[in-house]
Formats: C-alpha cells, structure tokens, sequence
C-alpha cells in the first residue's frame, strides 16, 4: 500500500511541466544591454519578465546571482493600409495642398530581445532564449482627414509600451521552459 501511494506522488497529474523542472529556484532580473532609443521600452521588458518570475514564484530582489540577463536587440516599425488623401478633404497624392501625401492608417511596431539564465558572475550563460520577437498594430487617428500627430505620439509610446511588456514575457516563459506556442509562424500577432 505505501509502495502504491510513493508511487502515485511520483507521477506527474497531467503531463505538462516545464522543460527545466519545477525546482522552486529564485532568479534577479538585469538588462544588460539595450540597443534601441527608447528606455521605456527597455524597462516594460525588464518588467514584463519580472511579473512572469513573480507570478511563478521564482523572482528574487536585486542584482545577484542567479539571474536572468535580458537584450533588448531592436525595435521594427512599419506603416499599414496606406492611402492617399481624398480630393474632397484638400489633398492631392503629391501633397502639394492640405494634408501631405499619403497617409498609415496603422502603424505595426515590434521588439526583439533575447535573454539567459547566468548562475554566478563569470558563468555561462543558460537556457538562452535565441532572439525572440513581439509585435502590434495601433491605429492612426485621423480628424477630418488630418492625422492627430500628438493623439499618435501617446497611441504609439502605449503601443510600445504594450510590444515591451509581451516580450518581456515571452522571454521569462522561455527561461522558465515553460510550453508556448511558437511566435515564428507566419502571419501577424494580434
């Protein structure tokens, strides 16, 4: 009967478990390079892979080691639905009057990060994510034809902020081993 109930503990309920065991290992967190302009979104990364340890009980404070070493390796933007404006609001395709050339109506914004597991100062680095992509598309807000530059200025800082927030995730979940879905297949992210 014990035989029976040691071996019942031992087996796992369903089947799924993260790749690099369920040991209760605790990680600091530190970006060690950022390679696009915008801080902000080199910290919603960082943060994005802190709420993931967090979440998952495996987040320590500070700088030490074990930790987890996040890249932030380049930020991709890219215009959707562009369109010329219409005669009737004042503009002409070569923008010579009224609102100037063609328009986005969206514009798509990725990141691309990478991160690894470092056990002491010095040491290699583990389970290393490869270079590991997120995207969105916001759209333009446009006034009577006219696009709102400062409206699409905020939109595109969230925007960001949003794209960096997932990455950071995505790259903590990786570390972790945990099962996703692959974000190489083609098509877009919504």
């Amino acid at each position: 009967m014990r035989a029976l109930l040691a071996l019942a503990l031992l087996a796992p309920a369903c089947g799924y478990h993260p790749v690099y065991g369920g040991d209760s290992e605790r990680f600091h967190v530190v970006l060690v390079r950022s390679l696009v302009p915008d801080a902000v979104a080199s910290d919603e990364v960082v943060s994005g892979v802190r709420e993931v340890l967090a979440r998952e009980g495996a987040l320590s404070a500070g700088d030490g080691y074990p930790r987890v070493e996040v890249e932030v390796l380049r930020a991709d933007e890219g215009s959707e639905g562009i369109a010329a404006p219409s005669a009737a609001l004042g503009g002409s395709a070569s923008g010579t009057a009224g609102a100037p050339g063609p328009r986005a109506r969206a514009t798509e914004v990725g990141l691309v990060g990478r991160a690894c597991l470092v056990r002491r100062r010095g040491g290699e680095c583990e389970r290393d994510t490869g270079d590991v992509r997120a995207m969105d598309v916001g759209a333009s807000d446009v006034a009577a034809g006219v696009p709102e530059v400062a409206s699409d200025a905020f939109h595109h800082r969230d925007l960001l902020r949003d794209v960096g927030k997932r990455l950071g995730e995505r790259l903590a979940r990786h570390v972790l081993g945990q099962p996703m879905a692959s974000d190489e297949g083609i098509g877009r992210e919504r």
